[in-house]
């Protein structure tokens, strides 16, 4: 269960990366929004991945 909760939390900072830095970089401008919201899904999923697995299960 660990990689799907990490993969979910994932995916909604990727979401919210997308609104956020789709306005400020413009969303015509789709190469860089797509790389910043790839790089922060990846990133935020190995976190949430390292986080996740330190939590003991019963």
């Amino acid at each position: 269960m660990t990689p799907l909760f990490s993969i979910f939390f994932g995916a909604g900072i990727a979401a919210f990366v997308y609104t956020k830095m789709g306005r400020r970089l413009g969303y015509g401008n789709q190469t860089n929004v797509w790389t910043v919201v790839i790089v922060s899904f990846v990133l935020s999923s190995i976190v949430f991945y390292t986080l996740f697995s330190f939590i003991p299960s019963n």
